[in-house]
């Protein structure tokens, strides 16, 4: 937990993981905690007043401090005691609550047409941007399609892929970028569980992914893991 005193005798606590930005600005840097209830996107913030010409050291102190801790509890800035985790901040100049903000997935609307995900016709492409993102996958083709996970993905990336729209009678391949990629994984598809193993793609048969049916993908450094609930038997196949 992160402590904030300012000389008001309002003071704030947040847990350090929930830090989701910090920036700087003439003698201030904004802490923008991320909210956990409510019902509209926005942040918890503190404010910090700092000398003149450190603000940029300072907020790399403070980014290196948040990474590091140890202790269950940190007070990075005391008003009362005149206490600061790092030099060049001086005070607690606000501290701004939002009862009203929330934690929200990045929903990224995805169909195969040019005129969507990646530019590309009868294909999705994701970057390692998009990690963490739930794809709503309008499936209507009118050829064979492809989804192109991140090339040179980052450790942990992952992504669910959500079907708002049902197939057409045309194949779906998965693979990192276009080459044979190796999966590893499962699929609840109808009445039987199908195992997922094979290097070169993960293919949804022609007119299979099916209103409500999802998957998701995660690569942890080595191979893609892949599971998700399908409505046909044998819908889903690696090679």
């Amino acid at each position: 937990m992160l402590v904030f005193h300012n000389d008001s005798d309002t003071s704030y606590a947040n847990y350090a993981g929930n830090i989701s930005s910090i920036s700087s600005a003439t003698t201030a840097i904004t802490l923008n905690f991320a909210s956990t209830v409510g019902t509209s996107a926005s942040n918890d913030a503190v404010v910090l007043t700092v000398t003149a010409g450190q603000e940029e050291a300072a907020m790399e102190a403070l980014a290196g401090a948040f990474s590091n801790l140890r202790a269950g509890m940190t007070v990075v800035a005391d008003d009362k005691n005149s206490k600061y985790l790092v030099a060049g901040v001086t005070a607690v100049s606000s501290i701004s609550v939002d009862n009203g903000a929330g934690t929200f997935d990045n929903v990224i609307p995805a169909t195969f047409t040019t005129a969507d995900t990646g530019g590309v016709d009868n294909r999705i492409i994701a970057t390692n941007a998009n990690s963490g993102s739930i794809f709503t996958v309008n499936a209507g083709t009118d050829a064979a399609s492809t989804i192109y996970l991140p090339a040179s993905p980052i450790d942990g990336w992952n992504a669910k892929w959500i079907c708002n729209h049902p197939s057409d009678a045309h194949s779906i391949t998965i693979t990192e970028n276009g080459t044979s990629t190796a999966f590893m994984g499962i699929a609840d598809s109808g009445d039987a569980i199908d195992a997922l193993t094979g290097t070169a793609s993960v293919v949804i048969a022609a007119s299979d992914f099916k209103l409500g049916d999802w998957f998701e993908t995660t690569w942890d450094g080595t191979i893609w893991r892949f599971h998700g609930q399908f409505q046909t038997d044998a819908s889903v196949a690696a090679s």
